[in-house]
Protein backbone atom coordinates (compact mmCIF):
# COMPACT_ATOMS: atom_id res chain seq x y z
CA UNK A 1 0.00 0.00 0.00
CA UNK A 2 1.10 3.50 -0.69
CA UNK A 3 -0.08 6.05 1.89
CA UNK A 4 0.20 9.82 1.42
CA UNK A 5 -1.18 10.84 4.82
CA UNK A 6 -4.75 11.00 3.54
CA UNK A 7 -5.34 8.00 1.28
CA UNK A 8 -3.89 4.55 0.80
CA UNK A 9 -3.54 2.73 -2.50
CA UNK A 10 -2.56 -0.92 -3.00
CA UNK A 11 0.65 -1.30 -4.99
CA UNK A 12 0.03 -4.96 -5.76
CA UNK A 13 -2.45 -7.74 -5.02
CA UNK A 14 -2.32 -11.51 -4.85
CA UNK A 15 -5.20 -13.94 -4.50
CA UNK A 16 -5.23 -16.03 -1.32
CA UNK A 17 -6.71 -19.46 -1.91
CA UNK A 18 -7.77 -21.40 1.17
CA UNK A 19 -6.41 -24.94 1.12
CA UNK A 20 -9.95 -26.37 1.01
CA UNK A 21 -10.40 -24.82 -2.46
CA UNK A 22 -7.30 -26.50 -3.88
CA UNK A 23 -7.24 -30.02 -5.31
CA UNK A 24 -4.47 -31.26 -3.01
CA UNK A 25 -5.22 -29.02 -0.03
CA UNK A 26 -2.15 -27.72 1.81
CA UNK A 27 0.04 -30.03 -0.29
CA UNK A 28 -1.03 -28.24 -3.48
CA UNK A 29 1.85 -26.34 -5.11
CA UNK A 30 -0.39 -23.26 -5.41
CA UNK A 31 -1.08 -23.07 -1.67
CA UNK A 32 0.59 -20.25 0.28
CA UNK A 33 -0.14 -19.01 3.77
CA UNK A 34 -1.25 -15.39 4.04
CA UNK A 35 1.95 -14.17 5.77
CA UNK A 36 4.06 -15.67 2.96
CA UNK A 37 1.96 -13.83 0.40
CA UNK A 38 2.35 -10.62 2.42
CA UNK A 39 6.16 -10.88 2.46
CA UNK A 40 6.16 -11.66 -1.26
CA UNK A 41 4.07 -8.54 -1.96
CA UNK A 42 6.44 -6.40 0.11
CA UNK A 43 9.47 -7.86 -1.69
CA UNK A 44 7.88 -7.09 -5.08
CA UNK A 45 7.19 -3.52 -4.00
CA UNK A 46 10.76 -3.01 -2.76
CA UNK A 47 12.18 -4.50 -5.98
CA UNK A 48 10.24 -1.87 -7.94
CA UNK A 49 11.94 0.89 -5.98
CA UNK A 50 9.18 1.74 -3.51
CA UNK A 51 10.38 2.67 -0.04
CA UNK A 52 9.22 0.86 3.08
CA UNK A 53 8.08 3.88 5.05
CA UNK A 54 4.83 2.34 6.22
CA UNK A 55 3.34 -1.11 5.82
CA UNK A 56 -0.40 -1.42 6.42
CA UNK A 57 -1.44 -4.83 7.76
CA UNK A 58 -4.31 -6.22 9.79
CA UNK A 59 -3.99 -7.64 13.30
CA UNK A 60 -3.63 -11.20 12.05
CA UNK A 61 -0.25 -10.35 10.56
CA UNK A 62 0.84 -8.40 13.62
CA UNK A 63 0.24 -11.47 15.77
CA UNK A 64 2.46 -13.60 13.52
CA UNK A 65 5.97 -13.52 15.00
CA UNK A 66 7.65 -15.00 11.92
CA UNK A 67 6.02 -12.43 9.64
CA UNK A 68 7.01 -9.56 11.93
CA UNK A 69 10.61 -10.83 12.14
CA UNK A 70 10.82 -11.08 8.35
CA UNK A 71 9.41 -7.57 8.06
CA UNK A 72 11.96 -6.18 10.54
CA UNK A 73 14.80 -7.82 8.56
CA UNK A 74 13.82 -5.66 5.58
CA UNK A 75 14.53 -2.39 7.42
Amino acid sequence: MRYDGKKSLPLDIELYQHSSYLAQGKDDKLFQKKPSIGIELIDRSLSRGHSQEKVLIDAGYGNNTRFMNQLEEKE
